[in-house]
Parts: C-alpha cells; structure tokens; sequence
C-alpha cells in the first residue's frame, strides 16, 4: 500500500470514466437480477463493485463534472454504502483500516475510499 493518496496519483491507472461506467452498469445489473431471482449477492463481489463505484464518484467529483453539489452528493452516497458493507462484512475490510463509523464526516469517508482503493489487489 502507497502512502500517496492524493488523486491524481492514486487513480492514475484506473480505467476511462466511460468504460468504468458501463462495466459498473453491468455489475448492477447483474446485482439487480439476483437480487430479484432471490439470490444473495456475493459479500467480496458486492464490495469490490461499491468500491468501484465509489471511487468512480470520486473521480467524477474531483474532476469537477455535473455541479460540485450533485458530484458531492453522488460521492458521499457511494462512500456510506462501501463502509456500510464494511461495518456488517468486517472480513472484507482491507488490514490496517478502520471502517468509518454510520454518521463519519465527508472527508473520513473519503479517505477511506482513497485508502481501500490503495489496499485493493488491482491497484
């Protein structure tokens, strides 16, 4: 793990927003089918998806698209819904993290984002 998560650094090899987005789009669906089938998700697959996700919005608002209020407020949704997943599935916390607790601030969430992604296997 990098101690660099400033993010023109830390996402400086992730995927084109555009092809992130509908590889992202994909996985919902397929999330939404089993779901509906009555399946469960997988746990490990749920999350990596949410982290995706989540830096996806990251990304979206550091760079400033669709209005910092709308940008922000997609961000600091996908970030509760990781450490949500988080704080019921603890084994899928990254060692070393702390999940933030239900009511952290913007900024905690955001770190922890950044730092998941930095601790991820594909990173």
């Amino acid at each position: 793990m990098t101690t660099n998560l400033d993010p023109a650094h830390l996402y400086r090899h992730a995927p084109d927003l555009l092809v992130e987005a509908h590889e992202l789009l994909t996985l919902s669906s397929q999330f939404l089918t089993q779901t509906l089938a009555g399946e469960q998700n997988d746990p490990e697959a749920l999350r990596a998806y949410l982290l995706r996700r989540a830096v996806q919005s990251d990304r979206v608002e550091v760079g400033g698209m669709f209005g910092e209020a709308a940008s922000r407020a997609q961000a600091e949704e996908s970030f509760r819904l990781l450490a949500d997943v988080d704080r019921a599935h603890p084994w899928l916390t990254p060692a070393g993290l702390a999940t933030p607790a239900a009511g952290a601030p913007y900024e905690e969430l955001r770190a922890y984002v950044r730092a998941s992604y930095d601790a991820a296997p594909w990173t």
